[in-house]
C-alpha cells in the first residue's frame, strides 16, 4: 500500500499533456509516449517523447547498457502516416552495481525524444508503438507495454509544456560527433548499494519463489548421481555396510549426521557467497575450485582420506569435538559422519547438476535471506538420501553383512578416491602456471571468448556457439569431451558454419562472471547459441547430442 500511495502522488504530480497515451503504470515507475503536436502539420517532421519515471533505486537504460540489462526496445509496426521514426539518447548515469557490474542508464525522469518523419499524403497519423524495457536495481525486472496515439493532421497546433519537456532532454542529447566512449567516461557515477533494495523483484511471485526452492533441492539430489560426489558416496557405501549389524536407533543418529553436515556446510557456502557479493565481487556456485590454495587442501584431504580407507592409519579426531559430537552412551562416534556430509559439499561445487545451475542464477540476484534460502534447498536435496535412511533405517540390513570381502571394498573405493587426488592434481598444475597460457587455452577450432567478437559476429551475419568451461568442472568436460566434440555435433557446427567461441574460467575471471549473470547463471557449464537479429537460446547445464542439436536446428 505504501508504494501505491507513492505512485498515486507520482501521477497526480505529473503534467497533463493534451496528447499523451495514459500512464503505464507498474511496481517500479510508470511510462508513457507524449506528442509536441496537439495537431500535426501536413508535411515535415514531429517530435514525441517516450518519458519515464522510475522509483527511487531503480534506473531504466541507454542505448549501450553496460554489463547488465538492455537499452529500450521500440516497435513500430502497425503505426500509420509515417516514416521510420529515429530515438535520441540523452547523456545517461553511470551505475555501479554490486559484483563489479557497470550500467549506464536513468533513475527517475528521463524523455526519449523521438523524431518521426510524416508521411506523403497522409491523412492522420496513428502511432502504435511496442514497449519492451528492463527497469532494474540489484535485481531486474522486464516490462512490455503497448501505447496508441492519434494524431490528427491539420493546421500545426503545439502544446508548449510537452515541447518544453521534450526540448529540455533533446538539449542533452550528445553531439554526433562524440563516440559512446567519451559519453561513457564523462557520465556522472551513481553506486547502487546491495542494501538499496532487499525484496524479491515484483516478477518473482511467492509462486515462482517457491519453484525456485523445488528446483535447487531437485539440483542437490540429482548432485548425489554426479562424478563430483562419487568419492564421498564411496566412503558412505562402506560406512553404510559396516552399519548393517547396528541398533536403528545408531543408523538414524549415524545418517542425521551426515545431513547434519552438509546442510552446515551449504548454510557456510551462502554466508561466504552473501559476503563476497556484498562486498562488490563476482560470485558463482564452485568459484571456490578457481583459488589454487584450495583445490590444494581438497589435494590433500582427498589423500589422506584414501590412505585411511586402505588402514594406513587412522584419522583422529579432537578429543573436545569427539566428546561434543559422540552418540551419548554407545562410543560411537558422530563426528566422522558429519565431516563426510561436509566432504560431500566440497567435493560436489565443481558439478553444476540439471536445474541447479538456474535456481543458484536466481538466488544470486536475491537478497541475502533468499540465497540463503536456496543454498539451504539445495543442500536438502543434496542430504535426502541420507534423510530417507533415517525414515527408513530397516532398508540397511538388506545390504549384504559385513566380512572379510569388505577389505577388497576398502582398496577398491580407495583407487577411486586417488583418481579424484589425481584430478585436484590437474586442476591444481593448470591454475599455478602462467595465466596467459590459461586464458588462451581453447579447444582446436575454437576462438578465445570475447563477448565484443560476439556482436561483431553477429552483424557480420554470422551465428555463434559460447561454450564456457573450467579444468575443475566435471561436467564441462563431459560436455566437451561426449558431446560437443563428436563428429555429429562436428558436422552440425561445420554445416551451419558457426562461430566456435570458448572461454576458460579455470582462474577467476570477473569478465566471464559478469558475463554468466547477465544471463542469469551463477555457475558452469554454459553454452549458448546466438543468431542475428535473435535471442539467445541458453542449452541446459548437461548436455546431449539430442539437446544440442535440437537447440542447432530451431
Amino acid at each position: 500500500m505504501k508504494r501505491l500511495g507513492f505512485l498515486s502522488v507520482f501521477i497526480l504530480a505529473s503534467q497533463a499533456f493534451a496528447l499523451s497515451t495514459p500512464w503505464q503504470i507498474n511496481k517500479h515507475g510508470q511510462v508513457r509516449l507524449i506528442s509536441e503536436y496537439d495537431v500535426a502539420p501536413a508535411s515535415g517532421t514531429i517530435r514525441l517523447g517516450l518519458q519515464h519515471k522510475t522509483i527511487p533505486g531503480w534506473h531504466v537504460y541507454w542505448k549501450n547498457a553496460g554489463d547488465a540489462g538492455y537499452a529500450p526496445r521500440l516497435n513500430w509496426l502497425g503505426s500509420q502516416g509515417i516514416e521510420i521514426p529515429t530515438l535520441y539518447w540523452p547523456a545517461p548515469t553511470k551505475f555501479l552495481l554490486p559484483g563489479d557490474l557497470v550500467a549506464y542508464g536513468y533513475e527517475g525522469e528521463v524523455v526519449y525524444p523521438i523524431e518521426v518523419p510524416i508521411s506523403r499524403r497522409a491523412k492522420s497519423i496513428r502511432l502504435e508503438l511496442k514497449l519492451d524495457y528492463l527497469t532494474c536495481s540489484e535485481p531486474c525486472v522486464p516490462y512490455k507495454v503497448d501505447m496508441v496515439l492519434d494524431l490528427p493532421i491539420g493546421a500545426a497546433q503545439i502544446d508548449p509544456e510537452a515541447s518544453s519537456l521534450i526540448s529540455q532532454y533533446a538539449a542533452l542529447v550528445p553531439p554526433a560527433a562524440q563516440t559512446d566512449a567519451q559519453i561513457q567516461a564523462q557520465a556522472p557515477v551513481h553506486r547502487v548499494a546491495a542494501s538499496e533494495t532487499s525484496e524479491v523483484p515484483a516478477a518473482t511471485s511467492w509462486v515462482s519463489l517457491a519453484f525456485m526452492f523445488l528446483l535447487a533441492a531437485l539440483g542437490g539430489l540429482i548432485l548425489n548421481v554426479m562424478p563430483c560426489v562419487l568419492p564421498v558416496l564411496s566412503i558412505k557405501l562402506l560406512g553404510l555396510l559396516q552399519s548393517s549389524g547396528m541398533r536403528y536407533s545408531l543408523i538414524v543418529r549415524n545418517a542425521m549426521a551426515t545431513a547434519a553436515g552438509i546442510l552446515v556446510s551449504f548454510l557456510g557456502l551462502a554466508l561466504f557467497v552473501v559476503a563476497l557479493k556484498q562486498a562488490g565481487h563476482v560470485v558463482g556456485w564452485g568459484t571456490q575450485f578457481q583459488n589454487p590454495l584450495f583445490v590444494g587442501f581438497l589435494f590433500v584431504v582427498v589423500i589422506v582420506f584414501g590412505l585411511n580407507l586402505w588402514g594406513l592409519f587412522e584419522i583422529p579426531m579432537p578429543r573436545a569435538f569427539g566428546h561434543l559430537v559422540s552418540a551419548r552412551g554407545t562410543g560411537e562416534g558422530l563426528a566422522p559422519h558429519f565431516m563426510s556430509g561436509l566432504f560431500a559439499t566440497l567435493l560436489a561445487t565443481p558439478c553444476s547438476a540439471p536445474f541447479l545451475g538456474t535456481a543458484m542464477g536466481f538466488a544470486l540476484a536475491q537478497s541475502p535471506l533468499i540465497i540463503v534460502g536456496i543454498f539451504l534447498a539445495a543442500g536438502f536435496g543434496l542430504a535426502i538420501p541420507y534423510f530417507l535412511i533415517a525414515i527408513f533405517p530397516g532398508s540397511i540390513h538388506a545390504l549384504p553383512r559385513p566380512g572379510a570381502w569388505m577389505g577388497k571394498v576398502r582398496l577398491i573405493l580407495g583407487f577411486l578416491l586417488f583418481g579424484t587426488a589425481a584430478w585436484l592434481g590437474w586442476v591444481f598444475v593448470q591454475q599455478v602456471r602462467a595465466p596467459q597460457a590459461a586464458s588462451t587455452a581453447v579447444q582446436a577450432g575454437w576462438e578465445v571468448f570475447d563477448e565484443s567478437a560476439i556482436a561483431k559476429h553477429l552483424a557480420e551475419g554470422k551465428s555463434v556457439f559460447v561454450d564456457i568451461t573450467a579444468d575443475w568442472c566435471f561436467t564441462c568436460k563431459y560436455n566437451e569431451k561426449v558431446v560437443l566434440n563428436s563428429r555429429a555435433i562436428r558436422a552440425a557446427f561445420e554445416k551451419q558454419g558457426l562461430v566456435l567461441m570458448q572461454g576458460d574460467w579455470t582462474r577467476r575471471d570477473a569478465t566471464i562472471g559478469r558475463f554468466l549473470m547477465k544471463h542469469g547463471r551463477a555457475g558452469i557449464p554454459f553454452a549458448a547459441i546466438y543468431r542475428p537479429g535473435k535471442k539467445p537460446i541458453l542449452l541446459p547445464e548437461f548436455l546431449t547430442e539430442k539437446i544440442v542439436l535440437q537447440a542447432l536446428n530451431s
